[in-house]
């Protein structure tokens, strides 16, 4: 008989002990889950892509204001480490005294992506551009060499503003010899990008 009660005794102390454990297990909260990392942000820029806006039309002055009439019309062609640009301008007015005066602007530019911000990009390179005036009188050819270095802002994926700052060489019929002159673009004058993509 003793034995049946130390034997009964510790099936229920081992069936106690068991649901016991059972229950404990039971109350511990599964393992968590890492939180889910957040969107990336959306951002514009010249190369979001990978490979750059694309080709783009817009408006820019030179930096030693060949262009004295208006911007001269510009195209763009944008890769992800580099862009290149053609510059054309034409403006017929009459002068004080009746006659008509005619400007011919027109270059061509390459700047190097130094550094691209999420929206922006800071570029170094130049501009070449050739201004002929005809009208009464002697044609007037004069040549700027531009090196420098531009920035652009992204306003959307599509429009970026820019602005330049560098060294204005200007060769031929300049009046006074060969100039030279460093200078930016006045606020004022800053040029826009539309880029078809």
């Amino acid at each position: 008989m003793n034995q049946t009660k130390k034997l009964i005794t510790s099936l229920v102390a081992a069936a106690v002990l068991g649901l016991g454990a059972t229950a404990q297990a039971q109350e511990t909260p599964p393992p968590s889950e890492p939180p889910p990392s957040p969107p990336p942000a959306a951002h514009h820029s010249s190369s979001s892509s990978g490979d750059g806006a694309g080709i783009g039309v817009g408006a820019s002055f030179t930096l030693s204001g060949l262009a004295t009439f208006a911007p001269a019309g510009q195209f763009v062609y944008d890769t992800s480490m580099f862009h290149i640009e053609g510059l054309f301008g034409f403006s017929s007015v009459e002068n004080g005294a009746g006659d008509r005066v005619s400007d011919f602007v027109f270059g061509a530019g390459g700047w190097y992506h130094f550094h691209k911000g999420a929206s922006s990009d800071f570029s170094l390179g130049g501009v070449i551009a050739i201004d002929t005036t005809s009208g009464p009188g002697a044609s007037v050819t004069t040549t700027a060499f531009e090196p420098g270095a531009q920035v652009r802002a992204f306003v959307t994926s599509n429009v970026a503003f820019h602005a330049r700052v560098g060294l204005a060489f200007l060769f031929g019929d300049t009046g006074s010899g060969t100039n030279i002159g460093l200078g930016g673009q006045p606020t004022g004058a800053a040029g826009f990008t539309y880029f078809f993509r």
